[in-house]
Formats: structure tokens, sequence, C-alpha cells
């Protein structure tokens, strides 16, 4: 007894192979076995997308033969490959979304960054984070948004909208995690104070900016970083194990440090310790702390101005009694501020900086009492170089 040969089954196939049991090829819009019969082919599902299209090697070898005749026939053909409804969850696009993230990877997280290591962690790891943390990947589009707004002049207001909407979400969701610190959100914790930092700066210098580069909103940058800064510590050990590491391994380069330097650090200490002998109401130990950790993060711009790592790290470090003596505008609080405007004119070429360093020198050398003001004389002098350099260079705007 002859045994008939098995065939697959085919869940996709027309009605009249299915009845006769017989394989069916699935093309469309009349599969092989209906063309031989000549009868009508009957599907009783449109398919997915994947099976519809799919094709006989008897097909295929048709196409090599393909001209600009065949086109009515081809067009035909490609209008049965549509599914007979919308499917419920269509595949959807954020284009706009997509162009932030691709900012972020090409440009935008390398002026976070202060070496190759660094530099891995703010393209790759912190983004990574921000897919597990929804107020990190806003933070992420809002800096890359207001990035583009600093670059594109012809599109800043379109890209300041999305920057500051995003910013907008991404502080909300922040807020809502600070009652609650552990080790699932501790890195997506310290990657937003970083973010913190350079958007603060950044947005003061777009245009319609109610408040621009000032002593106050520095203050506020500053508040606002420790503050998270603050959070992050509750998971420090964790953070130090964890492939975020590198952004805590900030040994100074091997840069050699200029004399006016060394004699600006050595001024400060030296007053420090004169106005400590002669007030018991002055904070050596809080000025001394603020004065060192400028001085070894000053290390860093001199051997690329424009990195972010003196910045952003005095900014989330310096102790909460030096930030209350600034907002009383303590005058050698004042003075060890505007050497750090010193340094933070050294990296005016960065796009979030800009003239942040000069115009809040301005405001303290306007604060500070008459018999205050030599004391801040080698921030100045920095100042009045690097403006006499600019109007030297032909292809800076003034």
């Amino acid at each position: 007894m002859v045994t008939r040969r098995s065939h697959n089954k085919s869940r996709h196939g027309c009605s009249s192979c299915k009845q006769r049991r017989v394989k069916c090829d699935e093309q469309r819009p009349t599969c092989g076995h209906c063309t031989q019969r000549q009868t009508e082919c009957v599907y009783t599902a449109a398919g997915p997308y994947f099976f519809a299209g799919k094709q006989s090697r008897r097909a295929k070898a048709a196409d090599l033969s393909f001209t600009s005749n065949d086109s009515p026939q081809w067009e035909a053909s490609l209008n049965h490959l549509q599914p007979a409804e919308e499917p419920t969850n269509s595949a959807s696009l954020d284009m706009e979304q997509l162009e932030l993230v691709f900012q972020w990877i090409q440009h935008t997280h390398k002026s976070l960054a202060r070496n190759e290591e660094t530099r891995k962690v703010w393209e790759r790891v912190v983004l990574e984070e921000g897919l597990k943390a929804p107020f990190l990947m806003h933070g992420i589009l809002a800096l890359s948004a207001l990035h583009l707004s600093c670059t594109r002049e012809n599109e800043q207001s379109r890209w300041l909208g999305v920057a500051i909407s995003h910013k907008n979400v991404a502080l909300s969701l922040f807020s809502e995690q600070l009652s609650n610190i552990n080790q699932s959100n501790a890195k997506a914790m310290m990657g937003f104070a970083g973010l913190v930092v350079m958007f603060g700066l950044g947005s003061a210098l777009t245009p319609g900016t109610e408040t621009g580069p000032s002593l106050g909103a520095l203050i506020e940058i500053f508040t606002l970083s420790r503050g998270v800064q603050t959070v992050v510590n509750e998971e420090f050990r964790f953070l130090l194990e964890s492939n975020f590491a590198p952004l805590f391994q900030a040994t100074p380069p091997d840069v050699s440090i200029p004399d006016h330097v060394v004699d600006a650090f050595d001024h400060l200490t030296e007053l420090n310790n004169r106005l400590g002998q002669d007030s018991d109401h002055h904070d050596s130990k809080c000025y001394e702390q603020s004065i060192n950790l400028l001085q070894n993060l000053a290390a860093f711009t001199l051997a690329e101005p424009t990195t972010m790592t003196l910045v952003g790290g005095w900014a989330i470090r310096v102790s909460p009694e030096f930030l209350d003596a600034l907002s009383r505008r303590d005058p050698f609080a004042l003075v060890i501020l505007a050497h750090f405007c010193g340094f933070l004119n050294m990296a005016h070429e960065n796009w979030s900086i800009g003239p942040w360093g000069s115009l809040v020198l301005d405001e303290i050398c306007q604060l500070l009492p008459q018999d205050w003001k030599h004391q801040v004389q080698w921030p100045v002098e920095q100042a009045l170089r690097i403006r006499s350099a600019q109007l030297n260079d032909p292809t800076t705007e003034t």
C-alpha cells in the first residue's frame, strides 16, 4: 500500500489547499496549486507581513527577469502585502528623540569627559542607565537639545524649547526618587548630577533667558549639585565598585603648574591663615578645604582647558558651610570664588561655559569692599589676558 508523503502544516495557506490537504506555497494573490488548477484562490486571513511577503524559489527566479514593463503587476502585488486591518500596536519612531540620542553619542557626551575612560562611561554606560531611569534619559535628551540650540542658530528656539521641556520632566521625575535612594538608582543619580551642572551653565547663555550668568545663578547651580551629591553619597561604595568607577578616579594629569598659578594659591593660603589669626569667627578649615579642592582640580583645566572636571568637581564637592558664606557674600569666600572664575575663564571655549567666568568675576569685583579688591588680582589678570587674545584673534566673534 502506497503511503501519502506527509507535508508540513501551513498556518497561512489558502482555503483550497487546506481542503485538499496539500502544502500551499502561500503566493499571493494566487498560490502555485490554484494557478495550475485554474481555480479561485482565497486566503482566510491576510497573514502577517513576514509570511505575506514569502516567495517560493520559482517566484524568486521569475523576479530576476523583472523589467519596467512589470511595474503595474509589481505594484499590484505590493498592495497585497498590506494587512487587512491596522495592527493594534503599530510601530512608530520619534525622530526628534532619535536625533537627540545621536547628538549625545556623536558630540554632547564628550563635553563631560576628561579622558578616554570617562568618555566611554558618559557615552555608553550613562546612556544605558538612562534606559532604566526615565529622569536620566530626559536629562540626556535635555542637554543634547540644549547643545543643538547653541550650535544651530537657525533652529535655536526650537531646540531650546525641546531642552526646557525635557529638563522640566527630568527634574519632576528625579524629585520622586529622592525619598528612596538605593543601588538600583544610585548610578542614574550620579550621572544626573553632572548633567545638572552643564545644563545650568549652558541654559543661562541662551537668548531670551530671564537670568543670564550671574553670581546668584552660579551659587544656585552649586547648591543643586551639592544636594544631588549628598544623595549619591548614600551609595558611594557601590558606585566605586560599579562601571561608574572611572568617574571617581580623578588622578590629576602630569602637567607643569605655571608659577603664577602656584603664587595665586600660596596667596590664598596665606590670606586664610592671617584672617584666622585675626578673627575667631573666621572658619579657616572651611576655606582651606575649598582652596585645596580648587588647587587639586586646577591641573585638569591646565591640561585640557575645555574640560568640565574642575567646574563639576568643585560644584559637587564644596562644603555647605562655604555655600552659606557665598550666600552671605562673605568677602573671602568671594575672593576664592573669583579664583575659581579665573579657571572658568580658561574653559571659555566649552559651549556651556563661554563668558560665565568673566561675567561672575565682574560682579564679584563690584561687590567686594575697596580694601579687598587687590585680593583678586590674579583672576582679573587672567580675564584680561584671555580677552586680549580674543581681540587679537580674527576668527573670534566680539
